[in-house]
């Protein structure tokens, strides 16, 4: 018998919008929420942790005031990025995202069915302590996906919010949502 946790984390808050900027990094308060992480995980081990990253720079800056703390190299991962939308105009980004977000998955395009399936894929292929740092849709994806929702969007992480999800023989085994959102999605 196996028990091992994964930590889904969302980036702290970007200097643009996601409809702006393609890779924005972080926000001054954005880095700010990324350097609290140590002190919000004090009462973590994460000496034991793997530390992985969506390859976006908002994502890889929030993971790396921790991973300096505790001496760790940050594996960029491409499963864990955001939704993909290369080929929606910036402008359109925000309702295109609305409405993916309560589309029902089986309606999903075929590139976001992908995407979730790789995530979910790549996901269960950690056998031990692993920290994710990612994004607001990656998260409710997973989460959407092990609860078997009709919709993407299960909540409303905040910035630098933790979830937790225990592993038992490689089986979720229990959830820990996030703090939720306390101000409007920066879309």
């Amino acid at each position: 018998m196996t028990i091992h946790t994964l930590l889904l984390v969302r980036h702290g808050e970007a200097s643009a919008s996601w409809g702006e900027h393609n890779d924005p990094g972080l926000s001054k308060e954005g880095q700010n929420q990324a350097h609290a992480l140590i002190d919000y995980f004090a009462k973590d081990d994460l000496d034991k942790y793997n530390f992985i990253s969506s390859p976006k720079r908002r994502a890889l800056e929030t993971s790396q005031p921790l991973a300096k703390f505790y001496n760790k190299d940050v594996i960029a991962c491409k499963a864990f990025s955001e939704i993909p939308s290369d080929n929606i105009p910036n402008e359109r980004k925000q309702e295109w995202l609305k409405k993916i977000m309560l589309q029902e998955q089986i309606m999903l395009p075929d590139m976001v069915k992908d995407w979730k399936n790789r995530i979910m894929e790549e996901l269960f292929l950690f056998k031990s302590h692993t920290i994710i740092f990612s994004h607001f849709m990656v998260i409710n994806t997973i989460i959407s996906s092990i609860l078997n929702n009709q919709q993407l969007l299960h909540f409303y992480p905040d910035y630098t919010s933790s979830t937790r999800l225990i592993l038992k023989d490689n089986e979720i085994k229990e959830i820990i949502l996030g703090d939720n959102k306390k101000t409007l999605i920066n879309l």
